[in-house]
């Protein structure tokens, strides 16, 4: 009688466990998509703010205007 009693003690741990190990995997799911959201407003937000310059290297606008004044 010990030994049903001991498999039936295991088996309900175990499925504990599995019900437990499922609910941190949807946390952590929750808080990755969190946190992509998160990203994502943020890197928005950088793109709706930035400046638009004409080249960040001087070498580009080398030889592309012509000083007229004598």
């Amino acid at each position: 009688m010990s030994d049903v009693a001991s498999m039936a003690a295991a088996s309900t741990q175990m499925s504990q466990q599995r019900v437990s190990e499922q609910a941190q995997i949807q946390v952590m799911k929750q808080a990755m998509d969190m946190q992509q959201q998160g990203a994502m407003q943020l890197l928005e937000s950088v793109t709706d703010t930035a400046v638009p310059t004409a080249s960040a290297n001087p070498a580009d606008r080398v030889g592309t205007t012509i000083d007229v004044k004598a």
